[in-house]
């Protein structure tokens, strides 16, 4: 029976969310020592990301007490709650595993004018961590270069995404020091960037990291592919 008025109603697409978690001080702890480990260790990331940035160093999950305390659980159902992502795989098979694993972590250290242009990461899910923010947005969105601008965006982190229209539309997060402690998880090939900040001489420092599928797992096993190309790992 229709009803003798219109009715409206909002039909939202199907589309993948970003994970937010605020770090317990376990996690924050564990992260500052390998922090202080790395900066012994001076194993350099530069040379293979894409930051125009001071220095990025590789971090070592002991143990993978970070991926099995804190990543895995929260992924995998993040995964499987958006199942119908097709970004979902591997970059280098169209085979999806259950079991996943984090393969690249680093730390980054920024000072002023230092940036990180418009990138993307390999495997299936990225994670920052911003464990510094020197800096306040209102302050940095309050310089000449960014008050008078319809979008300020100076120490800004990003997301940059295409709508359902086809616009590519920006999501900004702004970097103040409450930022300190919070981790965002989200696909890895989702674009994003980091703009510069100013009249700052303290260091910015963040945490990155790349989960991937664990493809030992079909190399190791009697899949016909696997015999068919002769790959041994």
């Amino acid at each position: 029976m229709r009803s003798e008025e219109n009715r409206w109603y909002q039909v939202m697409p199907p589309n993948i969310n970003i994970l937010k978690c605020e770090l317990a001080d376990d996690a924050i702890n564990y992260l500052w020592d390998c922090i202080e480990v790395a900066k012994e260790r001076k194993f350099s990331a530069n040379s293979h990301l894409a930051g125009n940035i001071d220095e990025s160093l590789y971090l070592k999950d002991n143990d993978d007490w970070f991926f099995k305390k804190v990543l895995q659980g929260p992924c995998e159902s993040y995964i499987e709650q958006f199942s119908f992502v097709s970004t979902f795989r591997n970059n280098y098979t169209s085979v999806v595993e259950d079991t996943l694993r984090l393969r690249e972590f680093w730390m980054n250290t920024s000072k002023q004018h230092d940036f990180n242009p418009m990138h993307c990461h390999g495997g299936v899910l990225s994670f920052v961590i911003w464990m510094k923010i020197p800096t306040k947005s209102e302050e940095q969105h309050n310089i000449p270069i960014s008050k008078n601008s319809f979008s300020p965006t100076a120490s800004d982190f990003c997301f940059t995404y295409t709508d359902i229209l086809g616009t590519i539309q920006p999501m900004k997060i702004a970097m103040n020091p409450d930022c300190e402690g919070t981790m965002y998880v989200f696909p890895s090939t989702l674009t994003h960037q980091v703009y510069p900040f100013y009249n700052c001489d303290d260091d910015r420092i963040s945490i990155s990291g790349n989960l991937y599928y664990d493809v030992q797992t079909l190399l190791d096993s009697d899949d016909v592919r696997t015999q068919e190309f002769g790959y041994k790992p």
